[in-house]
């Protein structure tokens, strides 16, 4: 009767979630981020590059590209956010997001804007008809320094 009753909750509890995710095929995501040398435009706050093809050997560019951003973490830090540059409204490799200066990129086709830096960098869509973030990737520091970081998913 105690298995019963724990399988029923842990099915109940597995089948409360509310986590949507949008149709975007998974792809494999590996770059290397050097501030020092070739990625030197992403220092400072709400600067942004969006890499599409690998750069060198080994690198994976994720379904549509790889959106990389400065921001601000909820501690007030500048760090660096990664997202998928395919909107996961429309959810076609073709239909990518454009960033803007000012911590946030729309979708050319539905129009909706999403938060990739000025609030965290949630990949939430703060406007328009989507109601799913954007596909967000790991980023982390590869370096003492803080100059060298890894995205990966």
């Amino acid at each position: 009767m105690k298995r019963f009753l724990f399988c029923l909750l842990i099915l109940l509890a597995c089948s409360c979630s509310k986590f949507e995710e949008s149709d975007i095929p998974y792809a494999p995501v590996y770059l290397e981020i050097d501030l020092r040398f070739g990625d030197n435009d992403l220092v400072g706050i709400y600067n942004h590059k969006s890499i599409t093809k690998a750069r060198t050997a080994g690198e994976k560019t994720g379904y549509s590209g790889v959106l990389v951003v400065c921001g601000i973490d909820s501690y007030g830090n500048t760090t660096y956010f990664a997202f998928d540059l395919c909107c996961p409204h429309e959810a076609k490799r073709n239909i990518i997001i454009e960033p803007n200066n000012a911590g946030t990129a729309t979708c050319p086709e539905c129009g909706t804007e999403y938060d990739i830096a000025a609030y965290g960098g949630t990949g939430a869509p703060v406007n328009g008809v989507s109601k799913y973030p954007l596909r967000r990737y790991t980023v982390s520091s590869n370096s003492s320094s803080g100059q060298e970081w890894v995205v990966i998913n």
